[in-house]
Formats: C-alpha cells, sequence, structure tokens
C-alpha cells in the first residue's frame, strides 16, 4: 500500500508533532447581521463564536452548534427584552466556511405591572411607609421600561442587601417572578421581601489587644448593646478602627448566622502597633536646603489610649519644637488635639520668634477633613538690622480639605481643596481685630490619559484689618518657589522692608497650569507657566511671572517633582524640588 501526501499535508504532518491540535481546529467565520445596540451581546457570548478557538472542535461539534445556535442567540435576546426573535443561518461553503446569523429581534417586551412587597416584622415598624416608597422609586423595571434580565437581576440584589442592613439582616426573597407575555410583549414583575425577625447588636468581643485598654476600642462605636442593627454603623466603626495610629489592621464583623435571643455579637480583630515610635530623618528641599527632624511618639499616655507627640525640626532657615496631645476618636467621629509650638524662622531677611498654643476638634473622613480650632499666638518680628515688634492674636479657626483624585501617588483626574477661615474676637488676647480667609485648589484633568494630564492650580487669601503692621506676619502672605511662583526664590514675593527685607502682605493670588507628558507608567515631562503675588492690596497688586519645564517620578512612596524654571524678564533660571502632592 502507499501513501502519498501533498506538501501541505506533510506540513501539517510534521507540525502535529509540535502542536498536534492546531491542524484539527475548524476554520470557519462567523457574521452577524443584528442591529448595532445587540452586536457586542450576541458577537462576545454567541457560543459559535466563542467556540472558534476551541482546537477540539470537530465537525460535527460545529453541526451541533450550528444547530441550536437560533435558540442560543433567541436566549442571549431575551436577557435584553426581546422574546419574538426570529434568527436564520445561511452557510457559504469555502475555506474558510462562512456562517451568517441573521437576527430580526422584533420589539422588546415593557413592563406593563410592578408588585413589590415587604413582609414580615418590618410591617409593624414606624418607617414601613418610607422604606417600602423607597425601594419602589428606586426599583429599576418600573411601568414601561424595556425588560432587561439585568435590570432585574441587580434590582433583586440592591433590594435585598438594602432590607438586610437595617435591622433586617435575616431578610430574603420570599417570591420573585416574571410573567411574560410575548403576543402583547408585555411583562409583570413580582417581588416580595420576607424581612424577617427585628435584629439588635450583642456583645462586643474584641480580639488582638495586648497593649492598648479595651476602652479605646469600646468608645469609637456609635453603637450599643440592644441598639437595633445596622450594617453602615458597622462600617464606620471599622473606618474609625483603621485611622488610629495604635492599629496597623482592623476588622469588625456581625455574622447572622451567629443570633442568639435576637441579638447578632460584634467580633473586632485588630493588628497592634508598637506603644512608641521614634522618627530620625534628614530632610531635604530645594527652597530651605538641607535639614533634619527627631520625633518622638507614645500611643497610649497613662493608659487611657492618649497620643503623645514630640517632633524637632531644623533647616537654615527653621527651627522648631512640638507638642502635642491627641485623645482617641469619640463616636461621634471628632478627635480633640491640644498642640504647642515653639519656633523661630528667618526667611528673606524677615526675622520670626513665634509661640503658638491650640486645640482643636477634627473629623476626618475618607475624602475629606473637617477643623475647628482656637489658636493663641505671639510672635516677635524683626528685619536684619531693625527694631523688633510683638503681635499677638486669638483665633477661632475653621478649616475643610477634601481629596478626590484617583491616585494619592499618581493622580490623572480628581480635585485637591483646602480651605480655612479665622478671626479675632474683637482685641481680646490680640494686637488688633483681623479676619483672615485663605483657599487653595488643584484640578488634575486626563481627558486622553495616554496623552497626558493637566493640572491647575489657584490659591488665594485676603486680610480684613485696618493695620497690617499688627498682624502676626505668619497670619500674612508672600508668594514665591515650589507650589507656588517657581523661578522666584521661597516667599520673595511680599512687600519691599528695610534692608531688602520680603514682608507680608493682606492679599494673595498665584496659580499655575501645568502639563504632564507621559514618558513610561512611572515618569513624565512637565512643562508649565505660574503666576502671582503678594500684595498690600488688591489695587497694588500685580502678578509676577514664570515659566518651565520639570520631570515628574511617581515613586512608591509619593510623586517627586524636579523643576527648572525661568522669571519673566530674566535670563537666570532657578530649580525646584518638591516630594508629595500640593497639599
Amino acid at each position: 500500500m502507499t501513501l502519498k501526501l501533498s506538501l501541505s499535508q506533510w506540513i501539517c504532518a510534521a507540525g502535529l508533532v509540535l502542536a498536534p491540535m492546531s491542524c484539527l481546529a475548524l476554520d470557519y467565520s462567523v457574521k452577524v447581521d443584528a442591529p448595532a445596540p445587540l452586536l457586542p451581546l450576541l458577537t462576545e457570548h454567541l457560543p459559535l463564536i466563542t467556540a472558534r478557538q476551541d482546537p477540539e472542535l470537530d465537525a460535527a461539534g460545529l453541526s451541533a452548534l450550528m444547530r441550536t445556535t437560533p435558540d442560543d442567540a433567541r436566549k442571549l435576546l431575551e436577557t435584553e427584552g426581546y422574546f419574538s426573535a426570529e434568527v436564520k443561518l445561511s452557510v457559504t461553503p469555502g475555506t474558510p466556511q462562512q456562517i451568517q446569523v441573521s437576527v430580526e429581534p422584533g420589539e422588546p417586551v415593557t413592563v406593563s405591572a410592578v408588585s413589590l412587597n415587604l413582609t414580615g416584622d418590618i410591617q409593624h415598624t414606624p418607617d414601613y411607609a418610607a422604606r417600602l416608597q423607597a425601594l419602589q422609586q428606586q426599583w429599576p423595571l418600573s411601568q414601561g421600561k424595556t425588560f432587561r434580565q439585568a435590570d432585574w437581576d441587580s434590582g433583586k440584589r440592591v433590594a435585598l442587601q438594602q432590607l438586610q442592613a437595617d435591622r433586617f439582616p435575616q431578610g430574603h426573597i420570599s417570591d420573585s417572578r416574571i410573567e411574560i407575555d410575548p403576543v402583547s410583549r408585555h411583562a409583570k414583575v413580582f417581588l416580595t421581601l420576607e424581612s424577617g425577625p427585628v435584629v439588635r447588636f450583642g456583645a462586643l468581643t474584641i480580639h488582638g489587644l495586648k497593649r492598648y485598654p479595651a476602652s479605646l476600642v469600646e468608645k469609637q462605636a456609635d453603637f450599643h448593646q440592644s441598639d437595633p442593627y445596622n450594617l453602615q454603623q458597622l462600617m464606620a466603626f471599622q473606618s474609625a478602627l483603621q485611622q488610629n495610629a495604635q492599629f496597623s489592621s482592623a476588622l469588625v464583623s456581625a455574622d447572622p448566622q451567629t443570633i442568639v435571643d435576637g441579638q447578632v455579637p460584634v467580633e473586632v480583630t485588630l493588628t497592634e502597633q508598637p506603644k512608641k515610635k521614634l522618627d530620625l530623618g534628614l530632610t531635604y528641599d530645594s527652597d530651605v536646603g538641607v535639614g533634619g527632624r527627631i520625633g518622638y511618639e507614645h500611643y497610649n499616655l497613662f493608659n487611657q489610649g492618649w497620643t503623645g507627640a514630640s517632633l524637632w525640626q531644623w533647616d537654615q532657615s527653621k527651627q522648631s519644637l512640638g507638642l502635642g496631645l491627641a485623645l482617641p476618636r469619640g463616636a461621634d467621629g471628632y478627635v480633640y488635639t491640644l498642640s504647642a509650638q515653639l519656633k523661630k524662622t528667618d526667611i528673606q531677611g524677615l526675622i520670626t520668634e513665634s509661640n503658638q498654643f491650640g486645640i482643636w476638634r477634627t473629623h476626618t473622613r475618607e475624602r475629606d477633613e473637617l477643623r475647628f480650632g482656637v489658636e493663641y499666638l505671639v510672635e516677635r518680628e524683626h528685619v536684619n538690622g531693625g527694631a523688633s515688634q510683638t503681635n499677638q492674636a486669638l483665633l477661632p479657626t475653621a478649616g475643610w480639605t477634601l481629596r478626590t483624585v484617583d491616585n494619592l501617588l499618581h493622580p490623572r483626574s480628581g480635585v485637591l481643596l483646602d480651605g480655612t477661615l479665622s478671626a479675632t474676637p474683637r482685641q481680646w488676647l490680640s494686637t488688633t481685630t483681623f479676619v483672615r480667609t485663605y483657599g487653595r485648589g488643584v484640578v488634575y484633568w486626563s481627558p486622553f490619559p495616554a496623552w497626558g494630564t493637566f493640572l491647575a492650580r489657584l490659591e488665594l487669601g485676603k486680610v480684613w484689618t485696618s493695620d497690617a503692621s499688627k498682624v502676626p506676619a505668619s497670619q500674612l502672605f508672600r508668594a514665591g518657589g515650589v507650589n507656588s511662583v517657581r523661578g522666584y526664590d521661597y516667599q520673595s514675593l511680599g512687600l519691599a522692608g528695610a534692608n531688602n527685607a520680603v514682608l507680608g502682605g493682606a492679599v494673595l493670588a498665584t496659580a499655575s497650569l501645568e502639563y504632564q507628558i507621559p514618558i513610561t507608567t512611572d515618569w513624565a515631562l512637565a512643562v508649565f507657566l505660574d503666576g502671582g503675588d503678594a500684595a498690600e492690596n488688591w489695587q497694588s497688586y500685580q502678578a509676577r511671572y514664570s515659566r518651565g519645564i520639570g520631570v515628574r517620578w511617581f515613586s512608591p512612596i509619593a510623586p517627586l517633582s524636579f523643576d527648572i524654571a525661568q522669571a519673566r524678564g530674566t535670563t537666570s533660571v532657578m530649580w525646584h524640588m518638591s516630594l508629595g502632592l500640593a497639599f
């Protein structure tokens, strides 16, 4: 017997040694003729198309797929509300074999009636009517809408989650039906949720505590044993514990399967941080040069979970010693802190020695922070070679910070906002009466991420007073340097003082526009324009401008910026380096 093979058959036979399945796979193409909105559904999920990559598919298998394709397509179309679709197949022989699936979806089914019910103990609660109304308002398959399987599934899931999240964690779906009439193209939707009994919080059990008292944890829960179960309160409790300096991780859970006598035990699992922390470091900033810091923190003062901190910092223009005491976060979400700081600065010929004391009430959430406090500061300031002057102020202050950037290490979209408002209560403990406002914001925008990110920054400040010379220097404004007007020395823009010193002004406005061009995943080039100044008033305000280029490294720690800038009207350039976001 003689076996004769063509060249192509020899090649295929040889290929079986290395890839035996590749020669057995069928070669065919599929074209779907359907309305454009339905094409993705069919081309991504139709078995006749997805099976093309299956090397084990043989002629018999393909024939079976072709027979079931009309039913497969109709089932997919039913998920989008089309229950009377017509599907036809046509085959054009050849190599590859061409198969066309023609779809006439017909008219979609619309919802003609909706029946949503809540049964069980929830019917005897004061807010039963409000909860039923909320369920009806948020239900995605309202009367007149096209029936979609995805809306049906998500509607049931969300409705059950909301029932279980507030007092009824044992709630379940007792009836779930759809009655569809393909002839009239109408659908009736029926859903009944059985609430089960009201469940309350049980005893709190804490795991993982060795260094810190249980009261540190218990005080941060805004619920008590026998209070009605609420999932949002559990999540807020966990978030509060995760923000504690005393813990590196925190998990709060309440398993509905462990309910006893109508109460669900609350389990807290913690991983503790050490009680004490020593921080030693060298710093460098292009504005102030080389510096250092020594910090010490104790997270369990008086065995009450209070945090005490001290920090000594120095560089060539500033030396400071700060002390702080923070009480644990309360159930209302607020943290109370006390602070004291001794500081001396020598910037642009203005020497300032200050003592500052404050008490603050701060509420920190995932994206924003609210601050309320009172500060008292005494400043002794003088210009090199000039007379000294002492100013003081008692300042009630309110502040707000918002961070919505998509990634703190590599922001491409979102905003950073920060604002403060402070005022002296007449002249109580103050050398003069004044009101101070300050705000800053940064916007990141990447309309086409592959082509880069736009960054816009704005900074505004104003002090209302009859005599700015009696306002402490730290409450006035100067501009220049990183995160201000690059191309100028740090805080070199302001009012001209004696011996070439730069004094603070009562008004401030700076802005920047930057375009970051990606080079690699973690590196980008930047071009920017800066402008702004500080002045005595808006009438005398005149912005200074600069331009420059830079490099951005989005490191695993924080964004690092290196910039070279030139002030308008000069030939010299300055370089600036900064670590982290603007604030």
